[in-house]
C-alpha cells in the first residue's frame, strides 16, 4: 500500500526548506564548536609559549649578569697577577739569608771553625765562600758532605785542604766554594688559562 500524501505542495516545499535549514543549522555549529576548539588549543598555546619565553629571558638576564661579574673578577684577577709578577721581577728570588744561615749552623759538624764566610747574590745567580779549619782531613771531607745536604748550595767543592798550626796545633785549613740556588718568589702566583670564547649569536645561526 503506497502512502500518498494530501498535503498541498506549498506545505511541502515549506517544510523541505525548514529541514535544509536545520540541517545547515547543525552544520554550523559543529563548525563553530570545532573553530572554537581550535581556538581555545591556540590560545592555550600561545599562553603557554610566551610563560616559556618569559622565563627563557629571565634565565638569560640571569647568566647575563653573572658574566659580567665574572669577566669584572677575571679582569681583577688579571691585574693582580701582573701586579704580582712586577714585584715578583723588582724583588727577585733572594735567598731566605736567616734560614741560610740556620741551617748552615746546624749543619756544620763538631771540630769544624770558620775564619771567613762570604756570600753574595745578584740577577738570580750567587756565590758562597767559605774558610776555616778542620782537626784533620776527615772532619774537612765530614763537613763537606753535611754541607753538601743544604738545598740552598750547588756544585759544593773544596778549593784547598792543607795542613797547617793554628794556637800551636796541628790542623787542615780550608776552603770551600758553592753556587747559591735562587730562592722562592716573593708572591706565589697562579698560572691561569686563557678562557675558551663562547661562539656569538650570528656563528650559531
Amino acid at each position: 500500500m503506497e502512502y500518498v500524501s494530501l498535503l498541498p505542495p506549498e506545505i511541502k516545499a515549506k517544510r523541505k526548506q525548514e529541514q535544509k535549514q536545520r540541517i545547515l543549522i547543525r552544520v554550523a555549529l559543529v563548525i563553530f564548536v570545532i573553530i572554537l576548539i581550535i581556538y581555545a588549543y591556540l590560545l592555550v598555546g600561545s599562553i603557554m609559549a610566551r610563560s616559556n619565553l618569559e622565563s627563557l629571558q629571565s634565565e638569560r638576564q640571569l647568566l647575563e649578569n653573572q658574566a659580567a661579574a665574572l669577566e669584572e673578577y677575571e679582569v681583577l684577577y688579571n691585574e693582580m697577577n701582573t701586579a704580582e709578577n712586577r714585584l715578583n721581577m723588582a724583588m727577585g728570588e733572594v735567598p731566605s739569608w736567616a734560614e741560610f744561615m740556620q741551617d748552615l749552623g746546624l749543619t756544620l759538624p763538631p771540630g769544624v771553625w770558620l775564619s771567613d764566610m762570604t756570600v753574595s747574590f745578584a740577577n738570580e745567580t750567587g756565590t758562597f765562600n767559605m774558610r776555616g779549619w778542620a782537626y784533620n782531613h776527615s772532619g774537612v771531607a765530614e763537613m763537606r758532605e753535611e754541607v753538601e745536604k743544604m738545598e740552598q748550595l750547588n756544585n759544593l767543592r773544596i778549593r784547598t785542604s792543607t795542613e797547617t798550626t793554628y794556637n800551636g796545633q796541628e790542623v787542615v785549613q780550608f776552603v770551600l766554594d758553592a753556587e747559591v740556588l735562587p730562592g722562592t718568589p716573593y708572591i706565589e702566583v697562579e698560572e691561569t688559562e686563557p678562557a675558551e670564547e663562547e661562539p656569538s649569536e650570528e656563528e650559531e645561526d
